[in-house]
C-alpha cells in the first residue's frame, strides 16, 4: 500500500473510531486515547491527522452530513412526492439514531459543545434545514394546504424530529419507534397537506393509503 493510501486508510479508521466513541461515551467523556485504541493506531498517528478533539469531531460531523445529503439526493432522484421524502427521511432518521454511529455521534456532539466551542456542523440545523428545503419544494408542487403557513409546516416537522430523537435516546426499540412515528404522522400530515399531497403519501395506518 502506497504511503498516501496508508495515510488515508489510517485517517478513515480514526474517523470511524471517533464516531463510535463519541456515540458511546459522548463528546465530553470520550478521549483521544479512547479513539486511538479503538482505531488500533498510536496517538502520534492520531495527532498527525487531527491536532485536537474538535478537529476530529468536525470530521465526524462532516461524514454525518454526507450521509444525510446522499440519502436526500437518492430520495429526490426518485418519482416520490416531496412529502413522501419527508416521511421516508424521518423513518430513516429514527433507524439511524439507533444504528449509525455518525448520526448518533453528531447528536451528542451538537448537544455537548459549548458556546466557546461552536459546533462545526450542527445536527439540528442540518436535518431541520434539509427537511425545510424539501417542504419548500412540496409547497411549489402544491402538496401543502394553501391555508397552512410555511412556518407552521416547519414547526410540525421540527416537533416530529425532536420526538424521534427523544425516543431513540430513551432506548425505545426501532419497531416501537416506527409505530410511534406512524401514529404521529397520521395526525400531522392531514393538518398540513393538500388533498392531492395527502393522496400521494404512503404511511402504514394513514387513512386512504395502502
Amino acid at each position: 500500500m502506497a504511503k498516501q493510501e496508508r495515510s488515508e486508510h489510517t485517517q478513515g479508521k480514526l474517523i470511524v473510531a471517533a464516531a463510535e466513541q463519541f456515540a458511546l461515551r459522548g463528546f465530553l467523556k470520550a478521549t483521544l486515547g479512547d479513539v486511538s485504541r479503538e482505531a488500533g493506531v498510536t496517538k502520534g498517528a492520531l495527532f498527525f491527522h487531527f491536532a485536537t478533539k474538535d478537529d476530529l469531531a468536525a470530521a465526524v460531523q462532516r461524514r454525518g452530513r454526507d450521509i444525510l445529503e446522499t440519502m436526500i439526493a437518492d430520495m429526490s432522484g426518485s418519482e416520490e412526492s416531496c412529502l413522501q421524502i419527508v416521511v421516508d427521511a424521518l423513518h430513516a432518521l429514527s433507524r439511524m439514531l439507533r444504528s449509525d454511529p455518525f448520526v448518533r455521534a453528531g447528536v451528542r456532539i451538537a448537544r455537548e459543545r459549548t458556546a466557546e466551542s461552536p459546533v462545526p456542523v450542527d445536527f439540528y440545523a442540518l436535518w431541520l434545514g434539509t427537511l425545510g428545503e424539501v417542504l419548500e419544494r412540496a409547497r411549489k408542487n402544491g402538496e401543502l394546504a394553501a391555508d397552512v403557513a410555511d412556518a407552521s409546516a416547519r414547526a410540525l416537522v421540527t416537533t416530529v424530529v425532536c420526538g424521534v430523537e427523544t425516543l431513540a435516546w430513551m432506548g425505545v426499540s426501532e419497531d416501537e419507534g416506527d409505530k410511534w412515528l406512524g401514529c404521529l404522522l397520521e395526525l400531522v400530515l392531514p393538518s398540513i397537506a393538500s388533498a392531492d399531497g395527502l393522496r400521494r403519501v404512503r404511511i402504514p395506518g394513514l387513512r386512504g393509503t395502502p
